[in-house]
């Protein structure tokens, strides 16, 4: 078929050269068998809910939304997450069954939904909440994850301090996109003739790191977020879960646990102190720099300068423009230990941490009892 022949070719979707990096069969985090599956009401949000935070914790994150535009925001993406997976077609489309041009399909689909990159993993079983946040137990059967990232404003980021005002907006925006991209794709693939089911913050059934890392995203960072090459710590993705045969992505290695282990600007310029200055240990079964959750939950609900925190994005030496002089140390740093360190010595005399103030667009404005005020 024409539309075949055309899917079989091998140039690049995404306006990153993905291509270029370098593919391993498991990812560099170092992980065992022993992976035990989490329940959903224990991610540090549901824990300040329920009080395990004490109780200024707990107040911030049982009242609305503070700051208006997250409000507005959040609004939306609640609309979405309320919206019942559609139904597969009673027929197969008729289109083809190599999971390669499927894949290379669903993918261009993703890239005109706007999304910055792509990504296909098989779905493993700890990847799947054990429970959802009313307690009832999560059963999934779906064999494939297609992994939707978003990356944030870039403008906007550079205008913010990374714990001030705007920073959660910042997040929901691309949280936004990628919900809408996910709900579309996913009824697109049950009009196919297969099952699907999108997965997005306020409907997450299944914790996307693992996806993000076996999808080939990135690999996990000192943050113990997964830090992608292109876009560092700076994006938002949701899921699509789906029956439909798909080639799945491997994972990749650009040198990121060398360049964390020497690196360390994250856990320096931590306002909760939550990220470790320490080596990778060993929790649930897998390698990892261990975030200290309740420290960086209680600061983001609590902080009175803003409307959350996000300072760890803000002063990545990856969370950079996306410019050739940067590309180009991006490719040294993924090949060359030598570059790494000198990276990581200018970065730290360069320092990262202000806030261009010539790009801000937005008002600080805080609610509290339905009232807006500048914030002291």
């Amino acid at each position: 078929m024409k539309q075949d022949f055309a899917l079989l070719e091998h140039g690049q979707f995404s306006r990153f050269p993905e291509h270029r990096l370098k593919r391993v069969d498991t990812p560099t985090t170092h992980i065992t068998e022993n992976v035990q599956r989490i329940d959903s009401r224990e991610n540090a949000f549901s824990k300040a809910e329920r009080g395990d935070y004490g109780a200024a914790a707990q107040r911030e994150q049982n009242r609305p939304k503070k700051e208006p535009l997250i409000a507005s925001q959040l609004d939306i993406i609640t609309h979405l997450a309320c919206i019942r997976d559609n139904e597969m077609a009673f027929h197969k489309a008729p289109i083809s069954e190599d999971p390669y041009v499927v894949s290379r399909h669903i993918k261009g689909l993703g890239y005109y939904l706007g999304a910055d990159i792509v990504g296909i993993c098989r779905v493993p079983e700890y990847a799947v909440y054990s429970f959802d946040h009313m307690g009832d137990p999560i059963d999934i059967d779906y064999p494939f994850a297609l992994v939707i990232v978003m990356g944030k404003d870039y403008r906007t980021v550079n205008a913010s301090t990374g714990c001030d005002w705007i920073v959660d907006s910042i997040s929901f925006q691309a949280y936004q996109r990628a919900a809408l991209a996910a709900h579309t794709i996913a009824r697109y693939i049950g009009r196919l003739g297969y099952r699907a089911s999108p997965q997005h913050v306020r409907r997450y059934r299944v914790l996307v790191p693992p996806l993000l890392l076996w999808a080939g995203i990135g690999e996990v960072s000192r943050t113990g977020i997964i830090l992608n090459p292109f876009l560092g710590l700076n994006y938002k993705a949701a899921v699509v879960l789906t029956d439909l045969p798909l080639l799945p992505d491997k994972p990749i290695d650009f040198g990121l646990q060398d360049f964390c282990k020497h690196c360390g600007i994250c856990a320096e310029m931590c306002p909760a102190k939550a990220i470790p200055t320490a080596d990778k240990v060993m929790y649930n079964g897998y390698e990892t720099w261990k975030l200290d959750e309740q420290r960086c939950g209680t600061f983001f609900l609590t902080n009175k300068k803003g409307a959350g925190c996000g300072r760890c994005v803000k002063v990545c030496p990856f969370t950079r423009p996306t410019t050739w002089p940067h590309n180009m140390v991006r490719w040294l740093v993924s090949r060359f230990c030598v570059a790494r360190r000198l990276a990581i010595k200018a970065d730290h005399i360069i320092g990262r941490g202000d806030a261009n103030e010539r790009e801000r667009w937005w008002f600080d404005l805080e609610e509290v009892d339905g009232v807006l005020s500048i914030p002291q």
